[in-house]
């Protein structure tokens, strides 16, 4: 009975230890579900603090975004600081707001001018469209309500909808001369050749609509190849995708190997990098693969250039071969291989730390608590809240000086920004050498800002460098939400087409330009410059294929004419009908024309 005694009892510890076990596992699991479940990142977490932290911030304060999103200045004053004398300006004016505030009892009203500047820009954008005129009137009613030949035409009053065309497509013929020379009346057909792709039925228009909407609105290949069937062209997915990669990269590889060169020369770098499911990579099922995105800083005075690279793997090779010829700063989140390469590079290259990935730590750690059951006090009284809502401030100083010159900037950081900074890293060390037991996501956020603080602290040196790494989060962002529509890459061939795409079409948004007539002036473009091989025949043409060149600006424009000319020829301006008129009596006939 002892033995069996002892038996019970080892089993008994050995049941509480996987107890235990379990219950860790299931609260890990239960937080990871609850983060994914709650947008921890948007507007939701913001208005909360909002709401939490109104006694110390005005009502009109910035409204810091998401990760992925552009974080904004304040509604209230959305004017464009662009030197460092209008930046102290408007603090002053901030000062005497807030004295003011403080003096008056009475609520601060919210900005009641969004929806309003909302509506008149869609007003400014529909003057801007193609009009049809219609004359709506109906003489029966009007005779019915006022009285046969009892009413005029006052005046005309004018209500505007919204209307689309269905955009056609249409088969351009064209016919080339067979020539008969000579005594012997010979033969010969004048060459035609496609200059996209030969003995094809392909235009440039019609290439770039379906890259427009794979690359820019994010449709799958089987959608288009269904929905240009429904429109009377039977074409399949299996066919958009062959031509895909054979147009791709003969026309597109010139122009992104021109715009990676440009990009080594702006010396300031965003670099991050997405999961990507390439089927037939030769590894075994469900490899994973990464896209990276290499952006231009987005506080340069130059061009933004948005790159994307496909590669097999996470591996340091990637930034080693595309950093090789690079100087200067790349900011990123805390990777190893982003250290391993500032390591390699002998001065080269400095890493810059992103106050974005900061912030999304304390973030988790404060969600995982039970909000719900506390008061507002209580949340104000979290160290996640206040880590958060400094965080905040420094944001509200930093996007105000976005449209600064790099030096101005730099000193609107020094004498605004950095104590901001100071206060936040100060309260995060207090935390630190406090003893106090914390979450496990609180301790991992403290630890994250520690360690990366140096890297943090950084953009406060030089005026060019960002805060965050944001703007590649918002680049790589469209190439994400694809992925949710497609969900894989066949082919390792179909992963380089894509890196190829999103790198022009995102580099055209990032420059303001016309997606669509941007791939058409390529598509048109670039084949003129091209051997039989596909080799280029001189590249003195490819500084007119940027997006912010004024070759292409002129194209765009006298495009856009052209459109606006064929709606014009469209849409006659009909003729304003006039209200019925009584018809006058017919004269007597003469007595000569009665006896005729």
């Amino acid at each position: 009975m002892a033995i069996q005694f002892q038996k019970v009892l080892h089993e008994r510890d050995e049941s509480r230890a996987e107890l235990s076990e379990c219950h860790k596992i299931i609260k890990k699991l239960s937080e990871q579900n609850d983060l994914k479940t709650r947008t921890i990142f948007g507007r939701a977490t913001e208005k909360m603090l909002d709401m939490l932290d109104e006694a110390v911030n005005p009502a009109e304060e910035f409204e810091d975004e998401s990760q992925t999103e552009d974080n904004g200045t304040s509604q209230e004053d959305s004017s464009k600081v662009t030197n460092f004398e209008d930046y102290l300006r408007r603090k002053e004016r901030e000062a005497q707001a807030e004295e003011a505030k403080n003096n008056n009892s009475g609520k601060v009203k919210g900005d009641k001018g969004s929806k309003k500047s909302r509506n008149m820009r869609l007003k400014k954008s529909i003057d801007g469209l193609p009009s049809c005129t219609e004359y709506d009137m109906d003489v029966e009613l009007l005779n019915a309500l006022y009285g046969e030949y009892n009413w005029r035409i006052a005046n005309w009053h004018e209500h505007c909808v919204i209307e689309k065309v269905e955009c056609p497509i249409y088969v351009r013929k064209i016919y080339t001369p067979v020539i008969s020379y000579g005594l012997e009346h010979l033969l010969e057909t004048v060459p035609y050749q496609n200059l996209l792709l030969d003995r094809s039925y392909l235009s440039s228009s019609f290439v770039a609509d379906f890259f427009y909407r794979k690359y820019a609105l994010s449709l799958p290949m089987n959608r288009q190849a269904a929905d240009y069937q429904m429109q009377g062209l039977d074409v399949s997915k299996q066919d958009l995708i062959v031509w895909t990669n054979k147009i791709a990269p003969k026309v597109m590889w010139p122009v992104w190997n021109y715009l990676q060169k440009e990009q080594q020369t702006y010396g300031y770098e965003n670099i991050d990098e997405s999961p990507i499911q390439v089927n037939r990579d030769g590894r075994a099922p469900g490899s994973k693969s990464y896209m990276w995105v290499h952006v231009s800083g987005a506080l340069l005075d130059r061009p933004p250039i948005i790159l994307f690279c496909y590669e097999p793997t996470r591996g340091t090779d990637h930034l080693r071969i595309m950093l090789a010829e690079f100087k200067g700063y790349i900011t990123c989140d805390a990777y190893i291989s982003y250290q391993v390469v500032e390591q390699e590079s002998d001065g080269s290259i400095t890493t810059t730390g992103c106050m974005m990935h900061c912030r999304r730590y304390f973030a988790i750690a404060l969600f995982i608590n039970d909000l719900k059951s506390m008061t507002e006090e209580q949340i104000m009284d979290l160290p996640e809240t206040k880590v958060l809502i400094l965080i905040r401030e420094i944001y509200r100083e930093e996007n105000q000086l976005k449209d600064m010159p790099a030096d101005d900037r730099l000193k609107a950081r020094e004498q605004f920004v950095a104590p901001k900074v100071n206060a936040l890293f100060a309260y995060i060390h207090e935390l630190l050498d406090s003893g106090e037991v914390f979450s496990d996501k609180l301790q991992k956020a403290i630890s994250y800002a520690i360690n990366q603080e140096e890297c943090l602290r950084r953009f406060l040196t030089d005026g060019n460098i960002p805060i965050d790494n944001g703007s590649a989060e918002r680049a790589i962002r469209s190439f994400s939400v694809g992925r949710s529509n497609w969900l894989f890459v066949d082919t390792i061939k179909g992963a380089e087409v894509t890196a190829l795409m999103y790198s022009i079409v995102e580099t055209a948004k990032a420059n303001s330009v016309n997606v669509y007539l941007y791939l058409k002036y390529l598509f048109e473009e670039v084949p003129k410059h091209l051997n039989a091989d596909g080799s280029l025949k001189d590249e003195d043409f490819l500084p007119d294929m940027m997006p912010w060149s004024d070759a292409y600006h002129r194209y765009e424009a006298g495009s856009l004419e052209n459109r606006a000319q064929m709606y014009r020829s469209m849409f006659p301006v009909p003729e304003a009908p006039k209200a019925p008129r009584k018809k006058q009596a017919s004269p007597p006939k003469d007595t000569w024309q009665n006896s005729a």
